[in-house]
Order: structure tokens, then sequence, then C-alpha cells
């Protein structure tokens, strides 16, 4: 039986794959038709959940998010106020594009007892170039509604994917957040995945993933009116040592995905089916999945990532890899670690 590390255990839940948004570097195939669960089934799954994280004597932490949350608004609300009842969760994070939070959702989402925070993506501090990447009018709207939320006390936190696009708009980001009252800002690294494959040409390059990370860590260190998180795999290459600097990727330790229609993944960026919560629960893709004991075993990881001494806490992005390396077990293609003895092969 394979042991749970920490006492939380984390499940990003996309609760619809319907979205009033485009965006030109989503992670969704608009093409496929949408089979989003039942208002019971997505009960029938928080049910799967209670009983796994009681089993396995951890807490629950979750980001509850979509597609667009607030396209399906009572179920949303139905299951953060189930989690607020019980004794499994922790906490949960709303995470939307911002387009639907009026004043009353305000004041709705403030009576929410263990709502952590609500994340919404913006792509730079200029209007013409968030707009190029997120669609006409997306701009205004999210931060009309960071302002209504901070207004009604809310934390909010901004999540920015960076490619070739916009990563050179990063410090501005920072000093824009910042004047907005914004709690807390995440960078995560563009993958061509979905909609987003028609952008892989737009993939930062190592040596740019380098410059912008470098960039963050200093600010990130040195930054009162904001946090910058650093929970990333690489950000430990600046300081390995630092609990808040870099994260280990989570895939196969203690995160899971679920999909709209039930389906399990690793992560959402590392779309490997793992088994449907509302056929096989929880429990069996967990334990039996050969996908996930493969990643958990750190002798199997490739490259110079497998011969890394920070391997340990870091493990490069899986999902990374696997889009551009064509291979989850791969190196993470933006490390820009030298590592004198690499092997192509799985290590023994």
């Amino acid at each position: 039986m394979v042991e749970l590390q920490g006492d939380e255990f984390y499940f990003q839940w996309h609760i619809t794959e319907l979205c009033n948004r485009r965006c030109k570097h989503c992670y969704q195939d608009f093409t496929k038709p949408s089979s989003d669960l039942s208002s019971e089934h997505l009960q029938f799954v928080f049910e799967r959940m209670e009983q796994a994280l009681d089993a396995w004597g951890k807490k629950g932490t979750v980001s509850l998010t979509g597609g667009e949350p607030y396209l399906r608004r009572n179920d949303l609300y139905a299951l953060a106020r189930a989690m607020d009842a019980s004794e499994q969760f922790t906490y949960y994070d709303v995470l939307t594009n911002g387009s639907l939070v009026s004043a009353p959702e305000v004041s709705e989402l403030s009576t929410l007892a263990k709502l952590r925070r609500v994340q919404l993506s913006l792509e730079s501090p200029d209007e013409e170039e968030n707009d190029s990447i997120r669609g006409t009018g997306s701009y205004s709207t999210t931060v009309d509604a960071i302002r209504r939320l901070k207004a009604g006390s809310m934390h909010v936190s901004i999540m920015m994917t960076i490619s070739r696009l916009n990563y050179r708009s990063v410090p501005r980001m920072i000093e824009f957040a910042a004047g907005l009252g914004v709690d807390a800002l995440a960078v995560e690294r563009f993958i061509p995945e979905g909609s987003g494959q028609q952008l892989r040409e737009h993939v930062l390059t190592r040596d740019e993933v380098r410059e912008v990370y470098a960039l963050l860590y200093e600010q990130g260190l040195n930054e009162k009116r904001l946090r910058v998180l650093m929970y990333r795999p690489l950000f430990a290459l600046f300081d390995c040592m630092n609990p808040t600097v870099g994260a280990m990727c989570s895939v196969g330790v203690n995160a899971l995905t679920i999909m709209h229609d039930g389906t399990l993944y690793p992560c959402r960026r590392l779309p490997i089916g793992l088994g449907n919560v509302i056929t096989d629960g929880l429990f069996w893709p967990w334990y039996d999945s050969e996908i996930l004991w493969k990643l958990r075993d750190p002798r199997n990881i490739k490259g110079k990532c497998g011969n890394c001494t920070i391997l340990p806490v870091c493990r490069g992005c899986r999902a990374m890899a696997y889009w551009l390396m064509n291979d989850y077990l791969g190196e993470d293609p933006h490390c820009w670690r030298e590592i004198t003895s690499v092997t192509s092969s799985t290590r023994t």
C-alpha cells in the first residue's frame, strides 16, 4: 500500500467543461462536446471523496473549477456548503474567470466558511496583451471582479500562465496585482495541451524559464504587498532547503484531478485516464494504477531529472515532460541545471 505523504490530500475538481471564454492557450479542447455529470452524480463523487479521506486519515483540500464553475452556480454552492459541513475537508478554493462574479455573488461567497481564496486568471497587466490571449473584454471583466471581491474582503489570487506571448510582463504584473490589493500571484508555465496546441511555438525556452523564474524568486522573497507563490517544480533549483520555494510534483503522491465526467487524471495537465469515480470509485484507481506506481518510484524518472540530487523535492513537471518529450517519465525540458552524469533510460 502506498504511503500518502503529509496530512492533506488535494483534489482539483472540474465540476463542468462548459465555459463562456475561448482562451487561445486553454488546456480544454472545445471541439469535443461536453458531458458533465448530473447534480446527483456530483454528490456521489463528493461522498466518495469523503470516504477516501476518512479511510486515509487525511484532510481534503479542493480547487473547484471548470470550465467556468459559475455556469453551474447552484452545484458550485451546493458542493461548497457540503464541504463546509464536512469533517473531512479543511478548505477549498474557487477558480473562475470572473466574468460572472457579480456583487450578489461576492456576498454569497462571503458566507462560505471554508473558502480560502478565489483565484482569477489574468495574463497581463496590459489590456491589449491580455485580451489577445483570453478574448476581447476579458481584461476589464476580470479586473472588475477582482476589485469587487477585494471590496468584499475576499482573499484573491491571480494565476498568470506564461508563454512567449506575455512572460516579459511578469515584473509589471507583480506591481499591477499589488496595486489591486491582490493577496497572491501564481505563475504557471504554458503547456501546449487542448486548444493550446495551436500555440506550441510560444512555449518558453529553457533560458526564458530560467530568466523569469529567477526574477520571481528574487522579487518574491522581498515582496511585502502580496505573496508570490513559488510552489512549483524548478523553483527548488534556487533554494531546495526553503519550504516556501519550490514543490515536488504531486502526481501519484497526494493529489488527483477529477474531470467534469468523473474521469480521474494524475493532474489536469497530464490527461492520462486512471478510471472514473462513478464506476471505479477512488481506491481502485489510486492503488492499482500502473501509471501512478511508475510515477511514485523516483528510479523511473529519466534523463537528468533522474540523476539530480534534489529529485526528492522537485521531480520536474511530469506534464511538461509528457507534452514536450512525449514521455511523462522524461526529464523536465525546462530544467537549466547541469548534471554531469545523465542516462536516457530508466535507472536501476
